[in-house]
């Protein structure tokens, strides 16, 4: 719900938003796989790039502490996007 929170603030609604597992055909039609935990097991290969993130687990965090968190991703990604693709 934290987290939810500090997304709203951005103007992001996860009302409706429901995790489902990443699928072979998943991986297979990426350019990019993003893993937030290094050393995630995945269901099958990666045949784009894939990049490790490590973040902390905010499950027990109050508010600042996932604002930060929050920051901290949307950063990323915009380096992320903002970079030619490899393939």
């Amino acid at each position: 719900p934290v987290v939810a929170e500090a997304l709203a603030e951005l103007g992001i609604d996860t009302t409706t938003a429901h995790p489902r597992a990443v699928t072979v055909e998943d991986l297979a039609a990426a350019d990019i796989v993003v893993t937030m935990k290094p050393g995630l097991t995945l269901p099958g290969p990666v045949t784009g790039e894939l990049i490790e993130w490590e973040f902390p687990d905010p499950d027990s965090w109050g508010i600042d502490g996932v604002r930060d968190l929050r920051d901290r991703v949307h950063a990323s990604v915009k380096q992320l996007a903002s970079r030619p693709l490899l393939r």
